[in-house]
């Protein structure tokens, strides 16, 4: 496509994808008005840093701020690794190589997604915020070369999308400004002539860009550059129509999760959607309350038209004069309001707000000291609630940024060589959810519970042989699985065979020296045996139908070896 026609495509469907979105505008201004007013950045209106001239109660932005740095913890806690990596191959999995690849793989990937050059963790938490109130956000991870890779939450009002057929957010425009002397910067001599000129007149001048990233249907998937890879990436100077940049991306750079999703909409909803008609109640009544306790602690007063000289003066130490003889007085106007039930109402409304938020879900569980069984089945049931709520941002981001993360580390050697044989494809690069974590540990009840139930049949040794029917390797790692140990804690089955063979050598060998020690005072006790007088043993001879004497003679004689020698 020609770049004039490129320029106006971008242009036109971007005005189409902004139309589309504007209706969801007054919506997220006002969500923003009420519980986080530095996230109104919608309109060229909008001011960094707005006040809160709407807010009346701190309620729902405190919980919006417990419930984004909940999901941090629960779902990107830095102190755990949160992904998985692991060969497509299960068998690949067992060889020395392929073990070494992939615990040095997560640990320097952990140590990508924790750094503070590449911003993972305070991004995430943007993200978290922005998903939690408009119920749509958007990260763009990059490959850096001075940090491998950088994450960068942008604000929603830079960001339209679109979905495909599957309903999968694949097309991303954002709209932002730069100075012209960072275009320069950025492009250089594929700036516009008007930027380059403002740059050296004006370098402070706002320049509007447009990125564009779509599916790229004309390229050849066995061509070669970045003309051909199947994301396109335009960058476009909005005034001038000019196009900066054509190049394109591996994998969808933008994550966009959405919350919740109406069917037949594009943009999501969040819990702030949801708290929003408690939030303008709540809000409304603290006003009105504050209003009321205001007029009871310093009432409204009627003065007579005559009876006073001058100005009257309520502050403290005021003075007003009135006529000598006069009759007339200052008095306060009645005021009746019941505070105490505004209270009752208003605390029925943050209650409301905090478990739209979930509060109730991740916070933690009050009561007498319990044991860690116990915990774990109720931190299990509460993931078990949390699962499908949390599911869509495993699908649309966490999933998503762990793959990026691992193929741009990859390309740029920023991993260990791939094992001998295996390429990217060959791995499996997920995201452990932490919440499933906590939803497979219920299964290892299941055992337990059978375990108890089969205790009385086992009984000691196990006679019947009732734990022959388990697979108690396969237990054993499994159980690894649900409790989230590291993969290189565990030994290869080969290492496992090689270490039990080893250890039943040396109880073969022990028996050996058992049985040779027993037979050698066995036979000092024959030696020394007196078979002329009864006793125990000569009756067992005679009882076996021999003769003690002849038995003592016979053990007394020495045995031929092989070679005609004593032995």
């Amino acid at each position: 496509m020609k770049t004039n026609d490129l320029a106006a495509s971008l242009a036109e469907r971007f005005g189409r994808l902004e139309d589309r979105r504007s209706r969801w505008v007054p919506v997220w201004r006002e969500l923003a008005s009420y519980m986080l007013p530095r996230k109104d950045c919608f309109d060229s209106h909008s001011r960094p840093g707005a006040a809160d001239e709407r807010i009346f109660d701190s309620t729902p932005p405190h919980a919006l701020e417990l419930l984004a740095s909940a999901l941090g913890g629960l779902l990107t806690n830095p102190a755990t690794t949160w992904f998985d990596i692991r060969p497509v191959d299960r068998e690949r999995g067992d060889d020395d190589d392929v073990r070494a690849f992939l615990a040095e793989t997560r640990q320097r990937m952990n140590r990508v997604f924790n750094s503070e050059d590449t911003g993972f963790q305070t991004h995430s938490h943007e993200l978290y915020l922005d998903v939690a109130l408009f119920g749509t956000s958007a990260m763009y991870v990059e490959a850096d070369p001075a940090c491998v890779v950088r994450f960068n939450t942008r604000p929603l009002g830079e960001i339209c999308v679109a979905e495909d057929v599957r309903g999968q957010v694949d097309t991303v425009y954002r709209k932002y400004e730069l100075t012209a002397r960072q275009a320069v910067q950025e492009w250089g001599g594929d700036c516009s002539d008007e930027v380059q000129r403002q740059a050296e007149e004006n370098p402070e001048a706002r320049v509007e860009i447009l990125h564009a990233v779509f599916p790229r249907d004309d390229r050849d998937p066995f061509g070669l550059g970045v003309i051909n890879f199947p994301w396109s990436c335009v960058y476009m100077e909005t005034a001038t129509q000019h196009v900066l940049e054509e190049s394109g991306y591996l994998e969808m750079p933008y994550m966009v999760p959405r919350w919740s999703k109406a069917s037949g909409e594009t943009y999501g909803r969040g819990p702030g959607l949801t708290a929003l008609s408690d939030t303008r109640v709540l809000n409304a009544m603290a006003r009105t309350t504050l209003m009321a306790a205001e007029k009871m602690s310093d009432p409204p007063l009627m003065v007579p038209d005559d009876g006073f000289l001058g100005p009257i003066r309520s502050g403290p130490g005021g003075l007003s004069y009135y006529r000598a003889g006069s009759q007339d007085r200052v008095e306060a106007l009645p005021v009746h309001a019941d505070l105490n039930a505004a209270q009752a109402m208003m605390d029925q409304r943050r209650e409301s707000v905090r478990r739209i938020f979930l509060a109730d879900q991740l916070a933690p569980a009050d009561g007498p000291a319990i044991s860690a069984t116990e915990a774990v089945i109720r931190q299990s049931e509460r993931m078990r609630v949390l699962g499908p709520v949390l599911g869509r941002l495993q699908t649309e981001f966490l999933g998503p940024v762990v793959r990026r993360v691992f193929n741009i580390m990859v390309r740029t050697g920023a991993l260990p060589p791939l094992p001998q044989g295996m390429e990217m494809e060959d791995f499996e690069v997920r995201y452990a959810s932490p919440v499933n974590t906590a939803q497979k540990r219920y299964e290892a009840q299941a055992l337990q519970q059978a375990m108890e139930y089969l205790a009385p049949l086992v009984g000691q040794g196990d006679p019947n042989g009732l734990m022959d029917n388990f697979d108690q390797d396969r237990i054993a790692r499994h159980a690894t699985e649900l409790f989230g140990v590291p993969a290189d804690y565990m030994l290869s089955d080969v290492a496992v065979a090689e270490k039990r063979a080893t250890r039943s050598q040396g109880a073969q060998a022990a028996q050996r020296a058992g049985t040779v020690e027993r037979m050698a005072r066995i036979a000092k006790v024959l030696s020394e045996a007196k078979m002329a007088e009864p006793s125990a043993l000569t009756e067992l001879v005679r009882q076996n139908g021999g003769d003690p004497l002849a038995f003592m003679n016979a053990g007394s004689q020495p045995s031929s070896g092989e070679d005609g020698h004593a032995a």
